[in-house]
């Protein structure tokens, strides 16, 4: 099992899936491999003891890995008697749930105006994903939609940057 789980594993490298990712796709093609049934923390942790380079994860990481892959689609949550299980999903490799975030948030900027910093769009995309994002990755956005011409920059040179939705056929 160890084998076929680690081939089917993107290694990380640069501009590759990072460590966190690396060991769900393990996860995830070791689940595989084990074939149909239920999927629990007890599971995920004997997997990732059998790995070796994972060996020492805890059971609050293993818990975050089902939850992420079940909200990739990966996996799908079940509950019997009170206790939360998984099983794999029918679609082996899913959409991520942030593709169509982007749009989302821009459609959010422009239903409800305002200003909008960095920390008001992590919330939204928060909210919208379930997912984390880094402020980094929002500013990029951000410009990204500036440089678009879908919004206008505030407060260049200041420690107070802020965004508004630019109305389509309105001049810079």
């Amino acid at each position: 099992m160890t084998n076929t789980a680690l081939a089917g594993a993107q290694a990380p490298a640069a501009g590759l899936p990072n460590g966190a990712t690396f060991r769900r796709n393990y996860l995830l093609a070791a689940l595989r491999d084990l074939g149909s049934g239920p999927i629990t923390t007890g599971l995920a942790l004997n997997v990732y003891a059998q790995s070796g380079k994972w060996a020492t994860v805890g059971r609050n990481t293993a818990r975050r890995d089902l939850r992420d892959l079940c909200r990739r689609a990966y996996l799908v949550a079940a509950e019997d008697n009170g206790v939360r299980f998984y099983r794999l999903g029918s679609n082996p490799s899913p959409a991520h749930p942030v593709r169509g975030v982007r749009k989302l948030v821009l459609e959010a900027i422009q239903t409800e105006g305002g200003e909008w910093t960095t920390g008001r769009v992590k919330r939204t995309w928060r909210q919208l994903s379930g997912t984390h994002v880094l402020r980094m990755s929002i500013r990029g956005y951000l410009a990204a939609l500036h440089r678009d011409g879908h919004l206008d920059r505030h407060g260049d040179g200041t420690p107070h940057r802020c965004y508004t939705y630019r109305p389509e056929g309105q001049p810079r």
